[in-house]
């Protein structure tokens, strides 16, 4: 019965292994697909945001898009750490993300940029342009929560993931497009601090295949070498 229950035990082990190691593989082909992304579509020409909405939304993450429109209802913050930033300010801090209606009648999120915890005496942080604005942003996709997010606090208008749905529920929108929409940099040193949109992103999923697969290997080889030590015995 142990022998059985050891052999058991050791298939699950390489089971296992072997799935994180192919898991790892397929998180590798996302994260290239990711990083090609990020390098090539911000370089190409705006599009307006009815072109891309016609297209689907399907593959539009970092496309560049043109919108022309106002800002209409109350931010939503949603929380963030900034490193590496573009602007001065970085760290704890939130995202502004507020509701913006397009000539078109299309509604959309748009980040307004990053607004730290801690502000400096002299900090200017502006209100959203009053009136028709024209801008052009680069497009991100609807992340919404997970079981490992903590849940909103939308008495105070802060989220923790930029989920669209939790973004309509706290801002009272009742509809809105599965996208969000990062402004471009303003003045320097003004608040909220946009152009902060990322286009590198670490990528050691290939170390990790590699780590899995070994230990896979490892287990395969001490078993056998068991097993044939038992043999000669």
């Amino acid at each position: 019965m142990k022998r059985f229950f050891a052999i058991a035990l050791i298939l699950g082990a390489f089971v296992t292994l072997l799935g994180l190691g192919t898991w790892q593989m397929q998180r590798l082909a996302w994260k290239e697909g990711l990083i090609a992304q990020a390098e090539t579509r911000p370089t190409l020409p705006a599009v307006p945001l009815q072109a891309l909405v016609d297209e689907g939304l399907e593959d539009a993450d970092y496309r560049r898009v043109l919108l022309i429109g106002e800002f209409f209802g109350e931010p939503v913050r949603v929380f963030t750490t900034l490193s590496d930033a573009n602007g001065p300010y970085e760290g704890p801090g939130y995202w502004v993300l507020q509701p913006f209606e397009t000539d078109g009648s299309q509604s959309v999120f748009v980040n307004r940029g990053f607004i730290p915890f801690e502000l400096a005496p002299d900090a200017l942080v502006r209100d959203a342009p009053i009136g028709t604005i024209r801008f052009e942003g680069l497009v991100r996709p609807d992340d919404p929560p997970d079981r490992f997010t903590p849940d909103p606090d939308l008495d105070e208008n802060i989220l923790y993931r930029r989920s669209i749905a939790q973004l309509m529920q706290a801002s009272d929108v009742s509809r809105a497009l599965p996208i969000t929409v990062d402004m471009p940099a303003g003045a320097v040193g003004g608040l909220p601090q946009a152009g902060e949109t990322k286009f590198t992103f670490s990528n050691r999923h290939f170390e990790y295949m590699l780590t899995w697969y070994g230990l896979a290997a490892v287990l395969l080889t001490v078993v056998g070498t068991v097993m044939m030590q038992r043999r000669r015995r």
